[in-house]
């Protein structure tokens, strides 16, 4: 059948919402006629504003008292039933966003549960490359693919941002005072093992303003501002004499609402940081990023070509030892102290500082920001 009326879902993280993009790409590549509606978790539905491959964003908030949870899910229900949706796609599934696209009558669904052993419950068409661990991107498209299309590996997330977005973002970065090229440092994780040490970023930020004349913007969000008030520590503690200046090229970007967020990342020449959300917003809005991976293996969650977008991991540590049969080494740690977190601390600034600078390439190019006024394609 070639559908008229599509939903999609996803309902987690601001990583998981940015790498759907790729799929409704796809989706709006096989059906250009088609009306799109994606629902998503309420936090991160600015992120599809303006998305030319969605129609209708539908938010969802999950409460946190149960009652109030199942409430809001059979009220969500009865909304999407009457959408008459003839086809409904959920990417990475739980059992509550399942059952929502069950509830929406369609005919045709494809729910795809990640896990391996999971099964796709209620899903109407079989979802290929079930059984096999791989980047959450292409396990996404697998979902799609179930639909009968063809779709190549490869495709990367993308969210629109309008020109006017852009030159805010560029003017941000003027009011900071910072110098051309700048780096941002994305500092926060969702746990603290997933966390470069701050007295590297310090010092890695330190070294890009020494060698290229640049600045660094530390990244972080609401909850999170410890993080930057200890790195503005370490930049001071490692700096004296003709090196103090230097402390002044050392900035923190406030937290931003998630688009205002996006149009400064934008104008960053890279973007340095831990597994987390605001580098997958980088990739989405095309600057080249660098990736520390630390617990976790990389497989899954770096779904991007290596030339721009390197990561740096260390392999082979037996104290990985969380990860379920069949998946990638893996650790669960919140706070590390055994092992003195070296799937981290082996991971040296020299390396970092190099490849940061290689995927910006040459510096002595005009700078980076888009001046206001300007157009974007």
């Amino acid at each position: 059948m070639t559908p008229r009326r599509i939903l999609a879902v996803k309902l987690r993280a601001m990583g998981d919402t940015l790498l759907m993009t790729a799929a409704l790409d796809e989706l709006r590549r096989a059906y250009p006629r088609a009306e799109i509606h994606a629902l998503v978790t309420e936090a991160w539905a600015p992120l599809l504003s303006g998305h030319p491959a969605v129609d209708r964003v539908i938010t969802y908030v999950r409460r946190k008292n149960p009652a109030a949870r199942a409430k809001t899910l059979a009220k969500l229900a009865l909304d999407l039933r009457r959408g008459a949706y003839d086809c409904v796609v959920c990417f990475h599934a739980s059992p509550s966003s399942a059952a929502l696209a069950f509830a929406t009558g369609a005919r045709l669904r494809a729910i795809h549960f990640h896990g391996l052993r999971e099964k796709n419950r209620y899903s109407t068409v079989i979802i290929p490359g079930k059984g096999v661990v791989k980047p959450a991107v292409e396990r996404d498209m697998d979902a799609v693919r179930a639909l009968g299309l063809e779709i190549p590996e490869g495709r990367l997330p993308r969210i629109v941002l309008t020109a006017a977005e852009r030159d805010a973002g560029a003017e941000r970065l003027e009011r900071l005072g910072l110098s051309d090229p700048v780096i941002g440092l994305c500092l926060g994780a969702s746990r603290p093992t997933k966390r470069w040490p701050l007295e590297r970023f310090a010092e890695l930020a330190i070294s890009w303003a020494r060698e290229t004349g640049g600045s660094a913007l530390a990244i972080v969000s609401p909850d999170e501002l410890e993080l930057w008030r200890k790195l503005e520590s370490a930049v001071v503690a490692a700096t004296s004499g003709p090196d103090a200046a230097l402390r002044t090229q050392v900035n923190l970007l406030e937290p931003r609402p998630v688009r205002e967020l996006a149009a400064v990342l934008s104008q960053l020449a890279v973007v340095v940081g831990n597994d987390s959300g605001p580098r997958h917003l980088a990739v989405s809005v095309g600057r080249p990023t660098l990736t520390l991976f630390g617990p976790e293996d990389p497989l899954e969650w770096h779904p991007y070509p290596r030339d721009q977008h390197p990561l740096f991991h260390v392999p082979h540590l037996t104290c990985r030892r969380d990860a379920l049969p069949g998946f990638p080494p893996w650790c669960g740690l919140e706070i590390c102290t055994v092992e003195q977190h070296r799937c981290m601390r082996l991971i040296d600034v020299g390396p970092v500082l190099a490849e940061a600078k290689r995927v910006v390439g040459p510096l002595a190019r005009p700078p980076l920001r888009v001046k206001k006024g300007s157009t974007h394609a």
